[in-house]
Parts: C-alpha cells; structure tokens; sequence
C-alpha cells in the first residue's frame, strides 16, 4: 500500500527534528553558534511540513483528524514545537531550548510507531463539530503540560547552589539499586517458584501465552508503594541527590509508561482480557521497561558528570515551569473537561458517564489545580513544583494510554 503523502511529510519533520536535536546535543558541548543555527533550520524545516500534513489528512479524510492516538500524539508534538520556539524567542537561552528539543523528539517517536491508517469512516460518536474542539485543545494543553515537565527534569537535574557546584558532582547508586533491582529481582524469583497470582495473568506476548504474566502482576503491585520506599530512603541523602535521583527515576518510569503504551497499542503485548488486575500488568511492565530507562539515563547523564556541566538560572527555569503550566491549564480545562462534557452529552446522552478517561480528565485537572494554588497561595517553587510538574504528566501519559487497559467508551482511540 502506497504512504500517503501526509505521512511522508510527517517522517520529513521527524528526521528534521531528529538532526535539530543532534545539533542542539552538539552545541551543548561544543558551544559552537553554528549548531544552534542548523538546530534552528532544521526544526523550521519539520515544523512547516508538520503543519501541512495536518491539513492535508483533514482534507483526505473529510473531518477533523483527531480520531486516534496517532494523530493525537501528533498534535501534541506540534505544540511542543511551537512552545520550543516560544521559549527560544522570549528567554534567548539556547540551553533550556536545546534541552525541551527532546520532548518533540520523544513525542514524534511515540507517534512514529502508532498505526497512520487514516480513519475515513467515523464511528457515530465522533460524528460531532465538537471532536476538533474537545480534542485540539486537549492536545495542545497536554503538549504545553509536556514542555513543562522538560523544563522541570533539567530543573532537578542541573541548578546547583555555588557550594554545591564547587564539588564533584558523582550520584550514589545503592537506593535505586536496591528500589529497582534487588527488591523486584526478590519478587520476581518469589513469583517464579510461588506461581502465586498465575492464575489471575493470561496475558500474551506477539500472540502466544506469557508465562511471567503472574511476575509483571507482582512488580506492579510493588510499583505502587515503591514510590513511598524511594521517598523514605533518601530522606538522608543531600538534597542535590535527591533531586537529581528524581529527576532521573521519573524521567526513566515516564520512559517505560511511553514504551509500554507503545507495545500495547502495536497489539506486541495484550494484557489479561476482563481483569481488574491488568492495571497492575500495566504498572509491572512499567516498571521493567522504566529501570532500564532509568539507568541508561544515568549512564548516559551521571557517568558524564554532564548535571556539573550545566550552569543555569534556577529562577528562569522555574517560572518557565509555571508558565507552561499556567497556558496548559485553561486549554486542558476547555478541551478535556468542558468540551469532552458537552460532546458526550451529544454522543452517549449523558455529561459524565464515570468513563475512565473521564475521570483521568479530572484527576489531571485537580491535579494541575492543586498545582497553581500551591504555587499562588502556598508560595511553592523551585524544586517542589518541578516534581509536581513530572508527576503531572506522567498521570497525562497514564490517561493517554489508558484505554489499552480500562477499556470504556474511548476504547475506540
């Protein structure tokens, strides 16, 4: 089957964006004004074709193109990109804009492997005027929502006091050690001679039965309190590895959550039909895929002492955070809450249906909520709200792929 030319247009930007990005890597070691110039080209050079394939599969389908994941992972890199250049333009700091550039990326990975085949037949449900409108500003407020989370993760990876930037900057590795590897690993070998939980977990791997179903079902279980373990253990440590540790290890979970989604929504990796438990066969390959993401991040990071490297204004980075945060949260509540109300009123009959992409919509939102109301009336900043802002989108990724293991009404996208 011949690539239609939207999607040819959509790999020219990923490839554009892709030599943007390696420019920007390069410039942060070589400080070299040429690479921010080719970054720069280049990342001009995804975003116009980006924009006409948006157009382009509108016209082709016949009706607004946001009737699946794909697209809707599509947007949201678009309007990373549109808030890279923003930030590029207002702050002219070519660090934090070299170090957002990874999000487009990421978001344009994610959608590179999602299925294109357009959709030109609409279910009944999405036969509505407010589809654009429930879904674009969803997208586009998830998209700012992203840019924040960047910002926040080079917040707790780099702003350094001048006493700390004086020392040699080596991360210990005993409590991820121990929280990722060594209690899973105890799991895991108890779950193998246990078969405790095997016959709860029928879940399947490129189509044949997983026989370690029941040992993802009890990483998932331990994911949930693993966070609790990881905050109490380092309650002793600096506060320069605590935040660089947090910024690594959410960073890697949100890596494994995004990898997970990928190979539910490919079909590679089904969970157990009907169960209430496949959330937690989410969580556990959640958490496999999340502790290689988090140490080949420090490898990558901590190994090359680049945190040391890194001189930036903690105070830019931070109100860039709330910026983010505060464009994101009108247009998420707009789109997710007010739209998504009045078109499934339309479609299902009713304004709320406890659908469970309707209550991750809310979730996110009094999440977001909280947020700006601990930063106006509580007066928080800085490192708190930077954690904030990963948590918050690692609960817009859970919501995003959602779908693959609740089910409801959105199960179609």
């Amino acid at each position: 089957m011949e690539t239609s030319l939207d999607v040819q247009l959509f790999w020219f930007s990923f490839w554009a964006y892709l030599i943007g990005w390696l420019s920007f890597t390069v410039w942060l070691a070589a400080r070299k004004k040429v690479w921010t110039t080719i970054g720069s080209i280049c990342f001009a050079a995804g975003f116009v074709p980006q924009t006409i394939a948006f157009f382009l599969r509108w016209n082709y389908t016949g009706h607004f193109p946001m009737s699946n994941m794909y697209e809707y992972m599509a947007v949201m890199s678009w309007m990373a990109v549109v808030s890279f250049a923003f930030l590029t333009w207002r702050y002219k700091n070519w660090v934090i804009s070299a170090l957002i550039s990874p999000v487009v990326i990421m978001l344009m990975v994610a959608a590179s492997l999602l299925p294109k085949d357009p959709s030109q037949q609409l279910m009944p449900a999405l036969r509505s005027s407010w589809l654009m409108i429930h879904v674009s500003l969803a997208s586009i407020g998830a998209g700012a929502f992203a840019v924040a989370a960047a910002v926040s993760f080079v917040y707790l990876l780099a702003v350094r006091s001048e006493e700390e930037a004086k020392k040699t900057f080596r991360p210990a590795m005993r409590i991820p050690f121990i929280v990722l590897i060594v209690i899973p690993v105890i799991l895991a070998i108890f779950g193998n001679v246990s078969h405790v939980l095997a016959k709860q977990s029928t879940m399947q791997c490129f189509g044949a039965p997983m026989s370690g179903g029941n040992i993802l079902l009890l990483l998932g279980i331990y994911f949930v309190v693993a966070g609790v373990i990881w905050t109490r253990m380092f309650r002793k440590t600096s506060d320069v590895e605590t935040r660089y540790w947090a910024a690594i290890g959410f960073s890697g979970l949100f890596l494994g959550a995004l990898g997970a989604g990928i190979l539910l929504s490919g079909g590679k990796i089904s969970l157990t039909e009907n169960s209430p438990l496949r959330i937690f066969e989410f969580f556990g390959l959640t958490l496999v895929l999340g502790t290689v993401g988090t140490f080949a991040l420090h490898t990558v990071l901590g190994f090359g002492a680049i945190p040391g490297k890194l001189h930036l204004d903690g105070k830019l980075l931070d109100e860039v955070n709330y910026r983010a945060v505060a464009l994101g949260y009108p247009l998420y509540t707009l789109g997710a809450l007010f739209a998504g109300a009045i078109w499934a009123e339309s479609a299902w009959g009713s304004f709320w249906s406890w659908d469970p992409k309707e209550v991750g919509a809310l979730i996110i939102w009094l999440f977001y909520s909280a947020f700006l109301h601990a930063r106006y009336q509580r007066g928080w900043s800085g490192p708190r709200t930077a954690v904030l802002s990963l948590i918050g989108f690692a609960m817009m990724m859970l919501s995003l792929f959602g779908n693959f293991f609740f089910g409801g009404l959105h199960a179609y996208a």
